[in-house]
This record gives structure tokens, sequence and C-alpha cells, in this order.
């Protein structure tokens, strides 16, 4: 059974709860993320996707724009968290059950890392490649 710590994003790039909504804009730009764990201190109080970006930027929502807003104000403050050591399969099965793209994953109340479904994706798309396609395919980049 793979880890998680196989397929998840370790030390993942984090916002401070304070930061300018434009910051967190800029850093998921700049790192290709698409969720950011927001901070308060060394504790994680929230989730900051980039939809819930988008959705801030569309005509006729109440958070039109994001000028005046922090990372704070937009976040989820309820979110999933795991410990590191959970097995993958359960997360897996809770993230598709609860309907969830990312979960935050912990190590003794810190934040270890996050585990998203593009995460999952590319590991299962991977494992995919190892496990079906021969070595010697031409198709194999």
């Amino acid at each position: 059974m793979p880890t998680i710590t196989e397929v998840m994003t370790a030390f993942p790039v984090h916002v401070n709860e304070d930061a300018p909504l434009e910051q967190a804009a800029v850093l998921m730009e700049q790192h290709h993320c698409h969720h950011l764990p927001v901070m308060c201190g060394n504790d994680v109080v929230g989730l900051l996707s980039r939809e819930e970006l988008k959705l801030a930027q569309t005509p006729g929502h109440e958070h039109e724009g994001l000028e005046e807003l922090t990372a704070g104000d937009l976040c989820r403050r309820r979110f999933a968290s795991i410990d590191l050591h959970t097995r993958l399969d359960i997360v897996l099965s809770g993230m598709a059950d609860e309907g969830l793209s990312a979960v935050i994953v912990m190590k003794h109340d810190k934040l270890a890392g996050i585990l998203t479904a593009h995460d999952a994706c590319r590991f299962f798309a991977q494992w995919l490649r190892n496990e079906y396609l021969p070595d010697d395919d031409p198709g194999v980049a």
C-alpha cells in the first residue's frame, strides 16, 4: 500500500490569514497549485482554493474583487485534515465519498502536507504506466 507521503505535496506553500488575496493568487500562480493552507502562526485555520478566488471575482458576488480582502476572509474554515499515518486508501475513499478536492495532512498537529485530487490523479497515472506499459514501449516518454 503506498503511503500518503508518496502522493501528497510535502511542506506546501501556505499563506497567513491576514495576507491580501492578491498575494495568495500570486503564490498559487507561481507555485502552480490550486489550494493553499491558511495559517495563523503555526496553526492551520483554513483552506483557500483557486475556485474560491475565481468565484470572488465573478460579477455580483458579495466579495467581488480581491483588492481589500484577505486569505482569512475567503478561506474555508471547515476543512478536512488527516494524520500523516492514515492509510492512503482510506483517505482517497473519504475524499471521493465527501466530494473533497483536497485534505490537509498533519503530523503532531503541525502542517506536513496537502493531498489534492490533482496529486492523486498524477500518482495513479504514473502507477498505471509502471504497471501496464513495458519499459521498451515507444509511447513512454
